[in-house]
């Protein structure tokens, strides 16, 4: 069904509807306002199907809710080191960022996060909330450092356990992520970086080597999607999950980011009627969308090609960042005109909710923080 709706609207009568699309720049402050008035809003009680695409189909944000959270802040961070006259605004919407990703209708805990005892099997909500409270440290202060700390020590206690240095993301879903573990990484090594420590530095390692010996797609040298063979794609790399493992890698493992980004682009990166994006799946791969994917438009990956922008960005491959943008910036703003177009307006989210809108604008924003 999205397929179909999708390729009618956009590819069909909608682009004869634009009038022209967004700069580059006006599209970055069109999101920037959008995340600002979000951030800004009273009487915050969770995200609603307005905020996020996913909540259309699905009551609760099947994470989009964390992750559209932790993207927000590392913008933040982003716009603080390269606009610092701006650094008051940005230290308030990040405080705001943190009582978002600590509320009860985000966080999966019960209680609050100081009187939970055992943090448990929370990897992905916990991924993204300690990139959050990394981010806060870096450009507001020190007062969630123990918290952060805290984490970070159950999330490398909890990846030790198993012999595939991965941790559990979820309490009852037997399945682990190899980019998620990426992000746990990531965000060890962004607590590392604000307090000049070493407690990801072995776990980086092991992980790393595993991956190179277990890990990786024998056809094309591209790690898998899911560690623990749960899943038919398990051992199949996907592409929203290679666009987000090079985003997190590409910080604390660059050199060996860059080489998944090298095969990724040999193997996934296609051109459909002109417009560059990455494949979901590899060609002899029949595989169908679900919501960690998006959408799959003739092979494309709505979720492999978004989030691509981000891992361009991250890698440094400017070339491929501006083919991707261009690409991207008409299909955005024909989204955003869903409303006029018939059958478009449910998905005219996939591209302008607050989880797309703020991995956009975390690339576009990033910049070498260390």
């Amino acid at each position: 069904m999205f397929e179909n709706q999708l390729f009618n609207g956009i590819l069909g009568k909608g682009f004869d509807l634009l009038g022209g699309s967004d700069t580059p720049k006006g599209g970055q402050e069109k999101r920037y306002e959008k995340i600002k008035t979000f951030l800004l809003k009273p009487n915050f009680n969770g995200f609603t199907k307005d905020d996020l695409f996913i909540m259309q189909f699905i009551k609760k944000g099947w994470g989009h809710d964390i992750a559209a959270l932790s993207n927000m802040a590392e913008t933040l961070s982003n716009l603080a080191r390269s606009n610092p006259s701006k650094l008051a605004e940005y230290q308030l919407l990040l405080k705001e960022v943190v009582y978002r990703a600590l509320h009860p209708k985000v966080r999966p805990y019960k209680q609050d996060l100081q009187s939970v005892k055992n943090l448990g099997k929370y990897g992905y909500y916990l991924e993204h909330l300690n990139i959050i409270l990394g981010c806060y440290q870096k450009i507001v202060g020190n007062e969630l450092v123990e918290l952060n700390e805290r984490i970070c020590k159950h999330l490398i206690q909890n990846s030790m356990k198993y012999d595939n240095y991965h941790a559990d993301l979820l309490p009852h879903v037997n399945m682990k992520w190899s980019a998620d573990q990426a992000a746990i990484l990531y965000s060890i090594w962004l607590y590392d970086q604000n307090n000049g420590t070493t407690l990801g530095k072995d776990l980086i390692q092991k992980w790393l080597n595993w991956m190179k010996t277990y890990g990786t797609h024998k056809n094309t040298g591209l790690f898998i999607t899911e560690v623990l063979g749960t899943r038919k794609y398990s051992n199949h790399p996907r592409g929203c999950a290679i666009s987000y493992l090079v985003h997190y890698m590409g910080r604390f493992a660059p050199k060996e980011a860059k080489k998944q980004w090298k095969l990724y682009k040999t193997h996934m990166m296609t051109r459909v009627m002109g417009k560059t994006g990455f494949r979901e799946f590899l060609p002899d791969y029949d595989g169908a969308w679900s919501p960690d994917s998006g959408p799959i438009i003739m092979g494309v990956g709505i979720a492999a090609t978004g989030l691509a922008l981000n891992a361009a960005s991250t890698i440094g491959d400017k070339k491929t960042y501006r083919a991707l943008e261009k690409s991207m910036n008409p299909v955005h703003s024909l989204l955003s005109k869903g409303d006029i177009i018939p059958g478009m307006n449910m998905l005219s989210k996939i591209g302008t909710d607050l989880l797309s809108s703020s991995i956009w604008l975390n690339a576009e924003t990033k910049t070498k923080n260390y």
